[in-house]
């Protein structure tokens, strides 16, 4: 049976059901206004309110396994985080706020699929700029603007319904390349080019990639115009002020870095369960090394937890008086999450060993010619060893094919490379109460001594 399209599983909800809510018999479950708002683009303002949208946020990617990254309710967070600095775009002009809100209200009355796209096209560092073509505003007009330029790498920008551009800020920028915009991903003159897919064709083998393979993206901007009420920032000076526009672009990220959180610590489960399960499997759980690398797994899972528990519980005031996860706590977590991912990733590739590559499949274990063969040597009697077969596949997947590669590059690099949240977090950690300690312990009185100079 093929999969079911949206309109027909809505459909299949209109009928006849006796649902009740509040006293209140609901004719229409699809368009009853308590039940037809998604909790991705609810205003968060009380620790309540985040925990409400870390559980429905884990229990979604939990489906796809933590692969999952770019789903639409994360990416809503981007509209709610244009929404809490509407402030801040309005001081550059007042109706760029008005047109934040306006977005905001219609993405989450239509419930829209969004997709970020900000990054630009690499090249040599030291390509000549005047050679390079960034995405830019290229005429201002009464109605809008005309823009040109590319940018990616846009995530689930095919399944999407509107592209969020922006660029981050830098000390070369012109005034008409700090542009923030929405449009339509039909919008003309808007391209889509989609990297090599790798989705397996094999889903009896590849039990993640066949359905969960995000499509990244180049997008490609040839000369489309946007609207005024899509343009939510566009600086006018040609001065830049690199700590307002630094505000404006982490501002606008929203909840996403959290989501990212809660995703990784889904995936965290995942990794520890493949481990756990291949140990059993194999009958090497009580080994000391094999021990060590499931201490690992699991301290990477709970700490993952332990982070995501104390920044939620202890969030900090946006701009606009939202509730935030505490930003220094999510920092130092991401720091954490990208820096041992890859240690857990070589720890299933140890437990597992050579039966990672070799592990047969399900189309050769039930072929007639060579099936038998496999069960009388690979399988041998081993009750366990079909259930171990396909565990292994799952681990393939997460850890060492195409598709587990790009999950890889895709953790190392979203939200910043592991350099670069450490630069982050240095750069706004308050160390002040530990260099107090540090002195005082030290028998050091009066104020600290200026360094330099």
């Amino acid at each position: 049976m093929p999969i079911r399209r949206g309109e027909e599983y809505l459909e299949s909800l209109r009928d006849g059901r006796r649902l009740w809510l509040m006293g209140q018999r609901v004719e229409d479950v699809t368009t009853h206004p308590a039940l037809a708002v998604s909790r991705a683009y609810l205003l968060p303002r009380s620790v309540e309110d985040l925990a409400s949208q870390r559980r429905m946020y884990e229990c979604l990617v939990r489906r796809a396994g933590g692969v999952a990254a770019r789903l639409p309710q994360h990416l809503a967070t981007v509209a709610l985080g244009l929404y809490d600095v509407r402030d801040l775009l309005g001081r550059e002009d007042p109706a760029f706020a008005d047109h934040v809100a306006q977005f905001f209200e219609y993405c989450r009355e239509n419930d829209r699929s969004i997709a970020t796209v900000f990054s630009d096209p690499l090249h040599h560092r030291n390509h000549p700029v005047s050679k390079q073509e960034p995405l830019r505003v290229m005429a201002r007009r009464s109605d809008g603007i005309v823009v040109r330029g590319a940018k990616g790498v846009g995530t689930q920008a095919p399944y999407a319904n509107e592209l969020f551009c922006m660029t981050p800020p830098r000390p070369d920028l012109t005034p008409e390349q700090s542009v923030y915009f929405a449009a339509p991903v039909n919008a003309e003159g808007i391209h889509v080019i989609c990297r090599e897919p790798l989705a397996s064709s094999n889903p009896a083998d590849h039990p993640v990639s066949p359905s969960w393979d995000e499509m990244d993206s180049i997008v490609v901007f040839d000369d489309v115009f946007i609207p005024w009420e899509r343009v939510f920032y566009l600086r006018h000076s040609p001065a830049i002020d690199l700590a307002f526009e630094a505000r404006l672009f982490q501002g606008a990220v929203g909840l996403g870095p959290w989501y990212v959180l809660v995703r990784m610590a889904v995936k965290a489960e995942v990794l520890l369960g493949i481990c756990a399960a291949i140990a059993e499997s194999l009958g090497t759980n009580t080994q000391p090394q094999v021990q060590t690398a499931l201490a690992d797994a699991m301290v990477y899972l709970e700490s993952l937890r332990a982070f995501i528990q104390a920044a939620e519980a202890n969030p900090v005031r946006s701009p606009s008086g939202l509730a935030m996860p505490d930003p220094t706590m999510s920092l130092a977590a991401r720091t954490f999450a990208i820096e041992r991912y890859p240690s857990v990733l070589q720890h299933i590739r140890e437990l597992c060993g050579p039966g990672l590559l070799m592990a047969p499949g399900q189309a050769d274990l039930h072929n007639p010619d060579i099936g038998p063969h496999l069960h009388r040597y690979f399988v041998a009697h081993d009750e366990g060893a079909p259930e171990r077969f396909r565990l292994l596949k799952l681990a393939w997947e997460y850890a060492c094919d195409s598709f587990g590669s790009r999950q890889l590059l895709f953790e190392m690099y979203n939200v910043g490379s592991l350099a670069t949240n450490k630069q982050r977090l240095a750069s706004t950690y308050d160390t002040s109460s530990c260099v107090a300690l540090a002195r005082e312990l030290a028998g050091i009185t009066g104020p600290a001594a200026r360094s330099g100079g």
